[in-house]
């Protein structure tokens, strides 16, 4: 029995249900209300964040909404957020491991890519790139944002696949396709996807794992995927949060993580939960794979 697979299917499935039902759940606020001040029981008055009570399960934000209903309606812009971001990236890097392979061009164009992004963590690289004025202030920041995460990671799962095809090429089967005259398009289909496809399986939902520790980073920056600019009394604008994607309870963390801890572990828990999914899911399918093509 694939117990991996089984557990991290059933905890994908359950987030995929919450995704699509929980505006309809009663005990979830889809307007997302805000509460600027509430009384105690002792007569005084109190602001958000508030800590979890009877009103707010698991607490509240900084804005007075409820977080258990924003962890809950945030399931689904935060997993179609990582799906867009590897989508993108996959759409980027198949081709570009198909055209390095056969072409030395594009095989220069992947080692440079690969060293440019390689040599410091994606999220140095993010940072600088998102913080650009012309990303901060675009009408599009949340597509030039996906197409940001997509791209800096894109080098690195090309190389993947194309190492990956260069074993292959070794493979005496693959010898036979040459001898009989095969082109180029028929040895890509009939020769190296088959073996191919269940490794982009199991690497894909490796790296929506990989995307969702990597989004959850940047909430920790405070760099945000959708933003307001509300003006100040000084005649400046200020840039507030408008998403309700997981990592944004990481914001002010140094702050929150000693006055308001319910912030940032909602957060964590939600995060490592999915990215554990994730894991198991790809653990399990590397399994069911490697048990499959061993009896045949």
């Amino acid at each position: 029995m694939n117990k991996s697979l089984l557990f991290g299917l059933i905890i994908l499935s359950f987030l995929v249900l919450i995704s699509f039902v929980a505006p309809y759940l009663p005990f979830v606020d889809s307007s997302l209300k805000e509460t600027v001040m509430r009384q105690k029981e002792d007569g005084g008055f109190e602001l958000p964040p508030f800590a979890p009570s009877a009103d707010f399960p698991i607490g509240s934000d900084a804005n007075g909404k409820d977080l258990l209903s924003r962890v809950l309606l945030g399931t689904k812009e935060t997993l179609l957020t990582i799906l867009a971001i590897v989508l993108i990236r996959y759409f980027i890097a198949i081709p570009l491991a198909m055209a390095s392979f056969y072409s030395r061009l594009f095989q220069r164009i992947l080692v440079i890519w690969n060293r440019l992004f390689s040599f410091l963590p994606p999220i140095f690289f993010v940072i600088l790139l998102i913080g650009t004025p012309f990303i901060t202030f675009s009408s599009n920041r949340y597509l030039w944002i996906l197409l940001v995460l997509a791209l800096i990671e894109a080098g690195r799962v090309a190389d993947i696949f194309y190492q990956g095809m260069v074993d292959i090429s070794k493979k005496p089967y693959v010898e036979g396709g040459i001898v009989a005259g095969s082109s180029p398009l028929t040895m890509l289909k009939n020769y190296y996807w088959p073996p191919l496809r269940p490794f982009f399986i199991v690497q894909f939902f490796s790296d929506l794992g990989r995307t969702l520790f990597l989004i959850g980073q940047l909430g920790i920056v405070e760099i945000f995927l959708s933003v307001e600019f509300v003006s100040q009394l000084g005649g400046g604008y200020k840039v507030m949060n408008a998403s309700n994607a997981w990592p944004t309870y990481f914001a002010e963390i140094t702050h929150h993580i000693w006055s308001h801890p319910w912030l940032p572990i909602t957060g964590t828990i939600a995060i490592g939960l999915t990215i554990f999914a994730f894991s198991l899911t790809s653990n399990g399918l590397q399994q069911y794979f490697d048990k499959k093509y061993k009896r045949a």
